[in-house]
């Protein structure tokens, strides 16, 4: 049996009721109906041994009424069920009199219901889709056989929207995971971000045939693999004015793809994508992401341009012209008039890079006038931002030597405008014609380091240290991270960053020692590793709206039932930033092992404790209570790592993983 990737056109909703059950075969029924989406992955029996295998059976209501039915492979496990779930009597055309008709279609994997559709007022049209249990999260709206938005979709499953989308050239599909200028102006977004999303909007076709150019190695088998984010972040109401809610989003997240199997997975490019962000229960993009050659560095953009830089960047002009400030209001209003006249997304390199230039006119205007340090600071900020954006095209060589006067001022300035000057230059020479990422990559660490030597106290720095440290762990290269790591603990330890980091370094010196991991569970209760000792301890970390979770979380069920009986346990760490997308999630998935959860998600307590910064993340304890390994990503690793010691009763702590 295989798992349906692409689905083929619907069949009608053709009124099938439970009274002619029996004049249908399970061929027949596996034949007629399938999904009215495409990507929806289930069971199809394949071979005509397993189709006749199959068995059909009638579905039971409360009253011991017939309400559908179900299909059955060979092993007992369900492929399809459609009921009728109101059991309301209604009259369409052609037909004698009322009836009862189906109303809802369930599609299975692995025996797991992973695909519904609904219709819920009875009018023969699908209103609703829902993928559940490893099929993800997502709840779409149909109108006429099309999915014209989402009730629910999770930032991983929208990204893997957009990727069929891309792969298909689909901009309506693309469009329901794309953020609109209305939804911008009802969270309170800036003007500006407001005028980008509207300009994206009306020049999609051209921007994705753009990017489409530009995907190396994909093809029409391309399918997505995995989102990767570091994690999202949150702007509180009261933040900035003209908020009308709490912001949460995610920066600089990365979506990679499986090839055919004609293409070379090590050349195939990945998708960086810049913002994303939560409205209401969707997670959409602020902007198309862009293509990635896989010997692209990882390493952040500069954010000058980003939704954060966007809403505290640039002050609120009425504040500045409050009690206490002295930038003169016309200033002000010049400055205001400038952003209100950004170029738009059809606008050249030259165009864009003038607007800078010219903005940063009217900043040093507004610096001359300033009285106090704070405000020239601020405004200093501004112009290297913009400093940047015109250097980086291209267009304005000169802007290194402005780049040098600006650090040559020292203070927080100069340390500012230096490390902008390197991200700048980064952008400038990887988007020269043959160049050597890889090199350019090698010469922009270097010059990090060199920054941090030099500016050791400099405001940037704990942001700088947790992101070569990030890299270096990325990269496979722990040791060098661990560097980092150590380095942000003794130099920033109270801020985010470098209580993240002293988590991070406990987790990584933990194999071989005593580690206990205690929280709340679901029901209040404090549960502790330490309870455990005499088993082996899987402690895994996970989200309920991570499809990698889920899909791990399966291949743990089917390992914890082999190896329960031999003593090892699980014990999962939730972080999830919403308590009700896990409530949501164990509806449909019982977990036989402790849930523990606080609230917080990626900066919640435990996540701060032991340095979280994806997931899944997994640590092995031993019977003795000493960490047998940190380093397990999958839970296939596990597997191996147990079967022979528990085989033999007990687990030693010189075995390593098999690789």
């Amino acid at each position: 049996m295989r798992a349906m990737r692409v689905a083929l056109a619907a069949a009608g909703l053709c009124g099938l009721g439970p009274a002619t059950i029996q004049a249908q075969s399970p061929a027949d029924i596996l034949s007629r109906f399938k999904p009215v989406l495409k990507g929806v992955e289930y069971d199809i029996p394949e071979t005509p041994a397993e189709i006749e295998a199959c068995k059909l059976e009638r579905v039971m209501g409360p009253r011991g009424e017939v309400i559908g039915f179900a299909v059955r492979d060979g092993q007992g496990k369900l492929l399809r069920r459609f009921v009728d779930t109101n059991g309301k009597l209604t009259q369409r055309p052609g037909e004698s009199k009322p009836q009862t008709h189906l109303d809802q279609w369930s599609y299975y994997r692995d025996g797991f219901e992973v695909y519904r559709e609904i219709d819920s007022n009875e009018d023969a049209n699908l209103d609703e889709v829902r993928w559940l249990n490893q099929g993800g999260t997502r709840i779409g709206e149909i109108r006429a056989g099309k999915l014209v938005g989402w009730k629910r979709i999770s930032p991983e499953e929208a990204s893997r929207v957009l990727v069929q989308a891309i792969v298909a050239s689909d901009l309506a599909l693309l469009e329901t995971v794309m953020a609109t200028p209305a939804e911008a102006e009802s969270l309170g977004l800036p003007a500006e971000m407001v005028r980008r999303l509207a300009d994206g909007q009306a020049n999609r076709a051209e921007a994705v045939q753009a990017l489409q150019r530009n995907l190396k190695g994909w093809d029409q088998q391309t399918v997505w693999s995995r989102f990767d984010g570091m994690m999202p972040h949150a702007i509180p109401e009261d933040a900035a004015p003209g908020l009308t809610s709490e912001l949460v989003l995610y920066e600089n997240a990365v979506i990679f793809v499986t090839p055919s199997a004609s293409s070379d997975a090590r050349s195939v490019a990945y998708l960086h994508a810049p913002e994303m962000i939560r409205i209401g229960e969707t997670w959409k993009f602020l902007g198309l992401p862009r293509a990635v050659d896989p010997s692209q560095p990882v390493l952040a953009e500069s954010d000058s341009a980003s939704l954060r830089s966007l809403i505290f960047g640039r002050p609120d002009p009425a504040a500045l012209a409050g009690d206490g400030a002295s930038i003169p209001p016309d200033l002000l209003k010049a400055l205001a008039d400038h952003d209100n006249a950004m170029p738009g997304g059809d606008a050249s390199a030259k165009e864009l890079a003038q607007w800078h230039l010219d903005r940063i006119e009217i900043l040093r205007k507004i610096i001359a006038a300033a009285k106090n340090d704070d405000e020239r600071l601020t405004f200093y900020k501004q112009v290297i931002h913009d400093l940047a954006e015109a250097y980086r095209s291209g267009l304005y060589p000169q802007g290194a030597e402005v780049f040098d006067k600006l650090i040559a001022q020292g203070g927080k300035v100069g340390s500012f405008a230096a490390y902008r000057k390197i991200l700048a230059e980064f952008d400038l020479e990887a988007d020269q014609p043959d160049v050597n990422l890889l090199k350019v990559q090698e010469n922009t660490v270097k010059k990090l380091e060199a920054f941090l030597e030099q500016y050791p106290q400099a405001d940037e720095v704990p942001d700088v240290l947790f992101q070569i440290a990030n890299i270096h762990v990325f990269n496979g290269e722990e040791e060098q991270g661990r560097k980092y790591f150590a380095r942000l603990v003794a130099e920033a330890p109270q801020t985010d960053v470098g209580r993240k980091a002293a988590g991070a370094l406990k987790r990584i010196d933990s194999d071989g020692k005593p580690l206990t991991i205690s929280g709340l569970t679901l029901n209040g209760e404090t549960l502790s590793t330490a309870r455990l000792r005499g088993k082996t301890v899987l402690v895994l970390f996970w989200m309920s709206v991570a499809e990698p979770d889920r899909r791990e979380l399966s291949d743990l069920l089917d390992l914890y039932k082999r190896y329960r009986d031999k003593g090892f346990e699980v014990v999962t760490v939730n972080l999830d930033a919403d308590r009700a997308e896990l409530d949501a999630f164990l509806k449909q998935t019982s977990l036989p092992w402790p849930v523990i959860y606080e609230a917080g998600g990626l900066d919640s307590r435990l996540a701060n404790e032991f340095g979280i910064i994806n997931t899944p993340t997994m640590i092995l304890i031993g019977p003795d209570g000493n960490v047998l390994s940190h380093r397990i990503t999958r839970a296939s690793e596990v597997a191996r790592f147990l079967e022979k010691p528990l085989a033999a009763g007990s687990l030693g702590n010189e075995l390593e993983p098999k690789r």
